[in-house]
C-alpha cells in the first residue's frame, strides 16, 4: 500500500501502465523508421552527387544527414523516457526511473526544435535567399541552436532538481524549468515568424532557384506544421509548470498524453511520412539539377 502511495506522490495521479508501454512501442517504431529513411536518403542522393555533380560546390550529403540527427536522438529520448516511465510505474514509485522519464520526455522536443532550426537555415541557403535576412543563416542557426541548448539545460537541470522531493527543491527546479521554457518559446516564436514570411519574401523577390523549384515549399509547410505542434506543447507545458502542483494539467495524466506525447509522436510521424520524397537531400538534388540545366542554356 505504501509503495502505491509513493507512486501517487510522484505523479499526482495513478499512471496508466498500458499507455506507457504503448508509447514505448510506437516511439521505438517511428524512431527506427526515421533512422532507416535518413540512411536510405543519404545513400541514394550521395550516389547521385558523387557520380554526376562533383564539380558543384554544395554542402556534402554527409553534412546534410547530420542536420537530422537531433530528430532521431529526440525519438531515442522519447523511447528512453517511456521505458523508464514503464519501469517507474511497474516498480511502484522508483525515484530514479521517475527522474529519468521526466528529464527525457522534457528534453526530447528540444532536440526536434534543433533539427527544425538546422533544416530551415540550410533550406534558405539552398534556394539562395539568405540575403533577405538581417543575419546570415549560419549566424541565425547558431543563435537559435545555442538558445535552444541553453533552454534544454535549464529544463533538464530543473526537472532533476524538482524531482528530489523537498518543497524548496521543487520551487528551485520549477523556476529553472519556467526560464528554460520561456527562452525556448521566445526563440521559437521568432523562428516561426521567419518561416511564415518565407513564402511572402519569395513571392515578392525570390531567387531563380526558389521560383523554379518546388520541394522547398512542402518542406517549409512541414516545418510550419511541426512548429504548431511544438508551440501548443510548449504553451501547455509552461502553463503547467507556472500553476505548479495545483494545476489540473499536472493532476490528470491525459493532458500530458494529449498535449505532449501525441503531439510529439505526430511530429515524428510527419517527418517519417515526408522524408522519402521531401527532405534536404531532395531539395539539394533539385537545386543541383536546376543549376546544371541553367548552365546548359
Amino acid at each position: 500500500m505504501s509503495s502505491e502511495v509513493t507512486t501517487l506522490e510522484l505523479y499526482d495521479y495513478q499512471p496508466n501502465r498500458g499507455a506507457a508501454v504503448f508509447f514505448t512501442i510506437i516511439f521505438s517504431i517511428v524512431t527506427l523508421v526515421q533512422a532507416y529513411l535518413l540512411f536510405d536518403a543519404f545513400q541514394t542522393h550521395n550516389i547521385i552527387f558523387v557520380q554526376k555533380y562533383t564539380n558543384l560546390k554544395l554542402c556534402s550529403y554527409t553534412k546534410l544527414s547530420l542536420f537530422y540527427i537531433p530528430l532521431v536522438l529526440g525519438g531515442v529520448c522519447e523511447v528512453i523516457g517511456f521505458i523508464t516511465r514503464s519501469i517507474s510505474v511497474f516498480s511502484k514509485g522508483d525515484l530514479n526511473s521517475f527522474i529519468a522519464q521526466r528529464v527525457c520526455i522534457l528534453i526530447a522536443p528540444n532536440l526536434f526544435m534543433t533539427t527544425m532550426y538546422l533544416i530551415f537555415g540550410k533550406l534558405v541557403q539552398l534556394i539562395n535567399i539568405s540575403n533577405h535576412f538581417i543575419f546570415s543563416e549560419t549566424v541565425n542557426r547558431r543563435l537559435f541552436v545555442t538558445g535552444n541548448i541553453a533552454g534544454s539545460i535549464l529544463q533538464g537541470v530543473g526537472g532533476g532538481i524538482s524531482s528530489d522531493g523537498t518543497h524548496a527543491d521543487y520551487e528551485k527546479g520549477k523556476k529553472l524549468i519556467i526560464a528554460g521554457l520561456a527562452i525556448q518559446l521566445g526563440i521559437f516564436v521568432i523562428f516561426s515568424l521567419r518561416e511564415f514570411f518565407l513564402f511572402k519574401i519569395i513571392k515578392n523577390d525570390g531567387s531563380n532557384i526558389a521560383l523554379s523549384t518546388q520541394k522547398w515549399k512542402l518542406m517549409n509547410l512541414v516545418l510550419l506544421a511541426s512548429g504548431i505542434l511544438i508551440m501548443v506543447r510548449s504553451i501547455v507545458r509552461l502553463v503547467e509548470v507556472i500553476e505548479g502542483s495545483s494545476s489540473p494539467i499536472l493532476r490528470h495524466e491525459w493532458f500530458s498524453y494529449v498535449f505532449d506525447t501525441m503531439l510529439m509522436f505526430l511530429l515524428m510521424g510527419l517527418y517519417a511520412v515526408t522524408t522519402p520524397f521531401c527532405s534536404l537531400f531532395h531539395i539539394q538534388t533539385e537545386t543541383i539539377n536546376f543549376l546544371q540545366e541553367d548552365d546548359y542554356e
